[in-house]
């Protein structure tokens, strides 16, 4: 039995503790979070340990695997910690908050021989699936990616990165999987039609960037952090003499529900995929798309 600890207890890290315990090969023994009444609270309902101390559980050698769901900007700081232990690791993405660092822990991971995981969930929600299995033996032209959420928080989206890294991150790399290929050329068309709160913080609220693939297939992404509608996350693909896509407007239910919850079913697969594999898990992947939500911000920026 793999004894597991979870980091971080916001939606994410708590759909994570309910993972852990459905999961067969795992056990939920430690959670950790600096607001130490939400994790007193929490260790009650999941039945299992706490400390408001992290340095004490990273010493329980019982400790296997490490979850980690706090803020994007603690990520390196838990990341390096837990190597030095040679502990088994599945981070939510981003990998870092700092993209300067990335290459330095990709090394340090692989050097120590870690199994390192990211939560790369979308490739496994049953939609997304669905896309590409119907799309496997035809020949795309378009991928579209609309995702839109309604008032979100600025300061919890500078927390986790920003737009690029927090919004786009997943659907990066959707556009990568679905279209089988890596981006060869960017643009960032609109960049922001942000609120003056979101551009005091740095961030945007709003952004419109087409890709080009290495395969010639176009991918043309809208991200929105502002959107009265409600939650809108669709995708579109053009084809020869085909149209696939995944949602529609007028589905009231789809557009009130919250992302994680519509996805909820992706967070085990993936995390319990990870738990089954020997080695390490969409680290590759996971550092592709870092690079190109680095790539989108720069470009973002000098617009």
């Amino acid at each position: 039995m793999i004894q597991a600890c979870v980091i971080g207890l916001s939606k994410i890290g708590q759909i994570h503790c309910k993972n852990l315990i459905k999961i067969k090969k795992t056990q939920l023994s430690y959670i950790y979070d600096k607001n130490q009444k939400l994790c007193k609270n929490l260790s009650k309902k999941f039945k299992c340990r706490t400390s408001n101390n992290f340095n004490k559980i990273l010493n329980q050698t019982n400790i296997n695997l490490f979850v980690i769901a706090s803020p994007t900007t603690t990520h390196e700081f838990y990341i390096k910690k837990l190597i030095k232990r040679k502990k088994i690791i599945y981070c939510e993405k981003p990998i870092t908050g700092n993209h300067k660092t990335l290459s330095k822990i990709e090394k340090l991971i692989k050097k120590n021989n870690i199994k390192f995981g990211v939560g790369l969930n979308r490739r496994f929600s049953k939609e997304y699936i669905s896309l590409k299995e119907k799309t496997k033996s035809k020949k795309i032209k378009i991928i579209q990616i609309i995702s839109r959420s309604a008032n979100h928080n600025v300061n919890l989206s500078v927390r986790n990165g920003g737009l690029f890294y927090d919004k786009g991150f997943h659907f990066f790399d959707l556009a990568c999987w679905l279209g089988n290929s890596l981006p060869k050329k960017m643009i960032v068309i609109s960049k922001s039609i942000s609120t003056e709160e979101f551009l005091k913080k740095g961030d945007f609220s709003d952004a419109v960037i087409n890709m080009r693939l290495r395969n010639n297939i176009n991918v043309e992404l809208v991200f929105s952090r502002m959107c009265r509608l409600g939650n809108i996350e669709r995708i579109k693909i053009f084809g020869e003499k085909f149209i696939l896509n995944t949602d529609d407007y007028s589905n009231k239910k789809t557009l009130n529900k919250d992302f994680a919850i519509r996805h909820k079913d992706s967070y085990f697969k993936c995390l319990n995929n990870f738990i089954n594999s020997k080695k390490s898990f969409l680290l590759n992947e996971g550092i592709n798309v870092q690079n190109i939500c680095e790539q989108a911000l720069k470009l973002a920026n000098n617009n």
